[in-house]
């Protein structure tokens, strides 16, 4: 993923920049980003229904429309 960026004049922001020091940005607006763009999640085989698990044994989230493992816990709420 590409990441593009724009800097933009503004008069009231003034700074000076030297040799070892950098200008970091505090607000980064991205445009549309996608869930596959992530790293750390297998968007593949995104159906219907389909959720995000996480897979402690790739370090990753995976989409699936079913859940195979007993630890899971889905709390609804109260009503």
């Amino acid at each position: 993923m590409a990441i593009k960026g724009k800097i933009r004049s503004n008069p009231n922001i003034r700074g000076k920049t030297s040799v070892g020091n950098q200008i970091t940005a505090q607000t980064l607006k991205l445009g549309s980003i996608a869930l596959s763009d992530l790293t750390d999640v297998n968007a593949q085989g995104q159906t219907d229904g389909a959720m995000l698990i996480y897979d402690q044994n790739t370090a990753s989230y995976v989409v699936t429309p079913t859940i195979e493992n007993e630890n899971t816990v889905i709390s609804g709420g109260l009503y």
